[in-house]
């Protein structure tokens, strides 16, 4: 299995994306591309029910996103061990699903639920490569720290602008 930080980002279809807009589904999948495990181990890490993990690493290993590396008879039990087959993923085309708070209904007493950000940058080829490897391990750290409350989801896309070389 290779260093997740070296790995590129699996493209996905528009099935797998679904399976991945889900909170609980991304904590899995980064587990397992640490290393392969057991739905009880992963349940034991991320403190949630084995029955439940185990019906989305089905779903994940169903959807073409985790491989069964391993199958153990322990004590006449079947322990099968599953692994990520990436921990970032790349899905051609815009990632907001049809459950993402409008922004005209976004807003609350306590502040906005939704927020948008852009901006355009000078930067050299390298500048952006590194760019994109900071956002990536951001993601990565919140992804594996939060500790519960609403789901949000983030969307950042970098792209060069025509036009806009030495200008």
């Amino acid at each position: 299995m290779q260093n997740p930080e070296q790995q590129q980002p699996l493209v996905i279809d528009s099935k797998q994306n679904k399976l991945l807009q889900n909170a609980l589904r991304i904590k899995i999948m980064h587990a397992l591309s640490k290393e392969p495990m057991t739905s009880k181990q992963v349940a034991d890490l991320l403190r949630r029910t084995p029955g439940n993990i185990h019906y989305h690493i089905q779903r994940l290993h169903e959807g073409g996103l985790l491989e069964l590396t391993d199958t153990r008879h322990v004590s006449g039990i079947v322990e099968k061990y599953y692994a990520a087959k990436a921990s970032q993923f790349h899905f051609p085309g815009a990632a907001e699903g049809p459950d993402w708070v409008k922004d005209d209904e976004a807003w609350t007493g306590s502040g906005p639920f939704s927020e948008y950000h852009a901006t355009r940058l000078d930067l050299s080829d390298e500048e952006a490569s590194q760019f994109s490897e900071e956002l990536k391990a951001l993601f990565e750290k919140w992804e594996q720290q939060s500790k519960g409350g609403r789901e949000y989801g983030v969307s950042v896309r970098i792209g060069r602008i025509d036009g806009s070389e030495g200008g």
